[in-house]
């Protein structure tokens, strides 16, 4: 399916967590929000448009709870601060890898005061919490540091490590091919190991085999068909020409 900008698809599990799935701006960015009415808690993540968010939880009446960030791109965080000013007390999740030391990295990577991050280590998961809402972490470096990875409830929300056909840029301040070769991998593992009907959410809404922009795939369709993840090494990985803007 493709979803009209703003226009939200929303997903009830037996364990009544609610995945609410949108697509929002011009870079075709794909936000998440995880929702357990019950407990009260509401956790997006990555929010592009805030104003967007809270409009469709007013109307639902939800109060945003957690923001939870894959990485630190622009993108990805430009619905943070209005979020926080309507909302002081939510919580802001990232990894403290995210955070990026460098002058061009920080014009890069939007400026994120967290208030609560993660520290674990490449390729290892940690568990997160919060109400009945339960979601694996997986730090996923290698499109940015510090990039993460979240899985539970029926989807798998890939960032930028994933989109539905390939994966994310490894040429940006930052970005290291070695590194999202094995987050590749590693992510690769999880997904053979998760029910194969379950979704990939992508960070951004590209291009899938048939040249339609699908918001997302199952997992099974996934590890069939996207390059990135079934490139045989990491030099015939390496040189896929979506990895480098100047490929």
């Amino acid at each position: 399916m493709a979803l009209a900008e703003g226009e939200f698809a929303v997903s009830y599990g037996d364990d009544n967590i609610e995945v609410w799935v949108t697509q929002m701006g011009s870079w075709a960015n794909m936000n998440t929000a995880f929702i357990d009415r019950k407990n009260g808690v509401v956790a997006l993540v990555d929010p592009f448009d805030a104003q967007g968010w809270l409009r469709a939880l007013a109307d639902e009446n939800l109060t945003p709870t957690h923001i939870l960030l894959t990485h630190t791109h622009k993108d990805h965080t430009v619905g943070v601060k209005a979020i926080r000013k309507a909302h002081p007390e939510i919580e802001v999740w990232g990894h403290v890898e995210s955070v990026s030391p460098s002058l061009i990295g920080r014009i890069l990577f939007r400026r994120t005061d967290f208030t609560h991050v993660w520290d674990h280590d490449p390729d290892a998961g940690i568990v997160w919490e919060c109400g009945d809402i339960q979601l694996m972490v997986t730090h996923s470096p290698g499109h940015s540091p510090g990039h993460v990875t979240f899985h539970g409830h029926g989807v798998y929300v890939a960032g930028d490590l994933l989109f539905t056909m390939r994966s994310g840029r490894v040429d940006l301040p930052g970005s290291d091919p070695v590194a999202q070769w094995r987050s590749l991998a590693t992510a690769k593992s999880i997904l053979q190991n998760l029910p194969s009907d379950w979704r990939l959410i992508p960070g951004h809404r590209y291009d899938w085999i048939d040249g339609s922009t699908p918001d997302w795939v199952t997992l099974e369709q996934a590890l069939k068909h996207n390059i990135s993840l079934n490139a045989p090494d990491i030099e015939t990985f390496d040189a896929l020409p979506f990895n480098r803007f100047d490929d």
